[in-house]
């Protein structure tokens, strides 16, 4: 890491210590702080729920807890499914699913910029869910800093995440709220 990046992280630590009730990243070289919305609050729940109902222990279910990814940014997906026996800290080698509720109507933070540093570290599922469209995006198996796979669902279907492990959670998306 450079001594820009360590200063960043410093910085949005700082933020995050005093502003409640935003989500504080660094995505491509800038602190972004985004406002915590009830929208994003109940679709957290909501796929929690359903990883739970699908057998997921609750040890292994994080929301907004810190990623680390060697040389880059670190994350915090809204809702990480870690692999079974994972500790803290937390490294991109423990995710086996990472779900991120878009903030934003045009969020390049969640479609271009984490889908490429998750892919590249071949987080092996990556689920983007819009309230402003009222859709799903489930990405996997990464393959040269890319998704091969990407398949869209619109509110009201169910998607299934097959996970590495041989799990499957199957996230109904029907209770999910829109934002306008």
């Amino acid at each position: 890491m450079s001594v820009q990046d360590d200063i960043l992280r410093q910085t949005a630590e700082r933020a995050a210590a005093q502003f409640e009730g935003f989500k504080i990243e660094i995505v491509g070289g800038h602190i972004v702080m985004t406002p915590k919305s009830d929208v994003q609050s109940w679709t957290i729940r909501r796929v929690q729920n359903a990883a739970e109902a699908s057998g997921i222990a609750e040890e292994r279910l994080l929301s907004d807890v810190l990623i680390q990814f060697p040389g880059e940014p670190s994350r915090v997906p809204d809702v990480t499914i870690l692999e079974d026996g994972a500790k803290e800290p937390y490294s991109y080698d423990d995710v086996l699913a990472a779900v991120e509720i878009v903030s934003t109507e045009d969020d390049d933070n969640d479609y271009v910029i984490k889908l490429k540093q998750y892919a590249r570290f071949g987080i092996p599922t990556y689920l983007i869910i819009d309230p402003f469209r009222g859709r799903c995006t489930l990405l996997t198996r990464p393959k040269g800093g890319t998704y091969a796979s990407r398949d869209d669902y619109a509110y009201g279907e169910t998607v299934t995440l097959h996970l590495t492990d041989g799990s499957e959670v199957a996230v109904p998306t029907d209770k999910f709220k829109r934002k306008n």
